[in-house]
């Protein structure tokens, strides 16, 4: 009778430890689950405009993901229309494009500093500064270098000369932390390119490199790689196309922008 109570009693216990164990992995899977859940929430989705052209807006910025296959960049210009200065949404209605987004550095003047490349042609020269970039399209293909290995190419697209690189191969740099409007260019593992400003909202350079960096399920762009435009009062952009518009003035004018168009 003692050996037999004796074993009840160990079965219960068994039982009981059993249904701990289920108890604990039932909770630690809705755990799991609910993180799950909360990370997709938390991660952005992009809206397909067409085919190649995408938009969102989360964290503070507007983002575009283009593929340069089906849209063409190109150097926009004040002076390309008689003007010394103009707006994104006027370089958007005089170029004809669908998107302008504020692009290299300019003097008081309003003259382009750094180098612009158009279909091969030089527009500005390039600047000596070693902390500049240089995005570049050539055969369809983007790429940041930096300005010492620029080439001049008779297929280049675009060329824009503009700083600092945000991230490069992979590794956000180490950037001043001040904080200001900020727009970028970027260029993800696939070829796509990546087009960001602040919406009305500021934020640091090393921010503004992580969002970038980071993968959108981290809500990030997913960029290898990433270069700084012109920001500050400068930062603007303008999108019309589609039944779609999006209008995201500056505090300034501008001297030069990046244009992109659909190539079909």
């Amino acid at each position: 009778m003692a050996v037999e109570i004796q074993n009840a009693k160990c079965k219960n216990q068994n039982n009981n430890l059993k249904l701990k164990i289920f108890h604990f992995g039932l909770s630690f899977c809705v755990l799991i689950f609910g993180f799950l859940i909360c990370r997709s929430a938390a991660a952005y989705t992009w809206q397909i405009i067409d085919q190649g052209f995408a938009y969102t807006n989360f964290g503070g910025i507007h983002a575009f993901q283009i593929d340069p296959k089906l849209f063409r960049f190109s150097v926009a210009t004040a002076k390309d229309f008689g003007a010394s200065d103009a707006t994104a949404a006027l370089l958007v209605k005089k170029s004809k494009s669908i998107l302008v987004v504020n692009g290299g550095f300019f003097s008081p003047e309003h003259r382009s500093l750094g180098l612009l490349v158009r279909d091969g042609q030089t527009i500005n020269p390039l600047h000596p500064t070693s902390w500049w970039g240089v995005f570049q399209i050539i055969d369809g293909k983007p790429s940041i270098v930096p300005q010492r290995n620029f080439q001049r190419d008779k297929n280049i697209e675009i060329a824009l000369q503009v700083g600092p690189r945000l991230v490069v191969q992979g590794q956000v740099q180490k950037l001043k932390p001040s904080i200001d409007p900020r727009s970028g260019i970027g260029i993800q593992k696939n070829g796509n390119i990546v087009i960001a400003v602040t919406d009305n909202s500021e934020m640091s350079m090393t921010e503004f490199a992580n969002l970038f960096y980071k993968s959108q399920e981290e809500d990030g762009l997913d960029c290898t790689d990433a270069l700084n435009l012109d920001g500050g009062g400068s930062t603007q952009l303008y999108f019309k196309w589609k039944g779609s518009e999006v209008d995201q003035p500056g505090l300034s004018r501008i001297a030069n922008g990046i244009a992109v168009f659909p190539r079909r």
